[in-house]
């Protein structure tokens, strides 16, 4: 995953003339006390079973990596990871698209129509049928809108997320933190973000809130108390496209030939994006990944029933 994110970054901004402000640096996740230092430290991603680099540090080791930690932390598991700001990089995706000689569009789809269980094409709201033999879906949190297209439950859910971004004065966070689902984050762009909430029962309701400003900056002064001076810069939210077993949809939509859907990945999309859409093109232009992908397939949520008769 981490590696196509380097290959990307590497020609990325010089095919599109965007700099998507990829930057390597380590990430702390925080335990404020030994029980949950040892749950940390027993996950199966911990102490190199999923990041070989990955280290525990305690007291002086540990503020010496972020100084503007607070001291009330008991202990920290640091590895290396990297980022992007999301709104250059989808951007120079589609710029560098362009370049290629793709033709972006702007629509509303509002069907499929098909010829014998095969795509044939894309129905839009104004009338307008785009001729196609191959379509990807990757609709997020509208997913569900497939299943009257398709006949197939899509159990995906919108989960609305709140984000503060910060002007954080003298020295800036070195590395990312991370602790109990919030995480502050200093990006190329000079902005801290602090993030984030998870509100599994917003529905589609996507605006920022008072109580998710006050549980963000609580978060974030737990982490680091020296941000009390950060200027608050903006207050945004999104929604972000959360699967019925919490795994991603990435594969063919049965009973359809060329139909495939990507859905799902939660707050987890950036990072996916690229394997996410590797695997796609595999499946697309050679019929298989060489990945071991059953588990993220759509039609795990065919009735049994259903699958035995087709």
């Amino acid at each position: 995953k981490r590696q196509l994110h380097q290959e990307l970054a590497s020609v990325l901004p010089q095919e599109s003339g965007v700099d998507i402000g990829y930057r390597e640096h380590p990430t702390i996740r925080l335990a404020f006390s030994s029980e949950e230092a040892e749950r940390l430290r027993s996950a199966p991603s911990a102490l190199g079973r999923d990041d070989p680099v990955a280290r525990w540090l305690e007291g002086q080791a540990l503020w010496e990596v972020e100084p503007r930690l607070s001291r009330d932390v008991f202990g920290g598991l640091v590895c290396d990871k990297a980022q992007v700001m999301a709104y250059p990089f989808v951007l120079a995706l589609a710029e560098a698209a362009e370049r290629q000689r793709m033709e972006l569009r702007h629509g509303e789809v509002v069907g499929l129509k098909s010829s014998g269980g095969r795509l044939t094409g894309v129905q839009l709201r104004q009338g307008e049928t785009i001729a196609t033999e191959t379509v990807v879906l990757a609709m997020g949190p509208w997913s569900q809108q497939v299943a009257a297209w398709v006949e197939l439950k899509i159990p995906v859910s919108p989960v609305r997320g709140q984000l503060l971004e910060l002007q954080v004065p003298g020295p800036q966070l070195q590395t990312a933190l991370s602790y109990d689902g919030n995480y502050l984050l200093h990006k190329a762009d000079g902005i801290t973000q602090a993030g984030t909430t998870y509100e599994r029962d917003s529905g589609f309701a996507n605006y920022p809130t008072p109580e998710g400003l006050e549980a963000i900056m609580n978060a974030a002064l737990q982490m680091a108390p020296s941000l009390e001076s950060a200027q608050l810069v903006n207050h945004v939210s999104g929604l972000r496209p959360a699967s019925g077993d919490s795994l991603p949809l990435i594969g063919p939509i049965p009973g359809w030939q060329g139909l495939y859907m990507v859905a799902g990945h939660d707050r987890k999309g950036m990072g996916l994006s690229l394997i996410s859409t590797r695997i796609i093109a595999d499946l697309i232009t050679e019929g298989r990944s060489p990945l071991p992908i059953e588990i993220f397939d759509p039609a795990r949520f065919v009735p049994c029933s259903i699958m035995a008769s087709s």
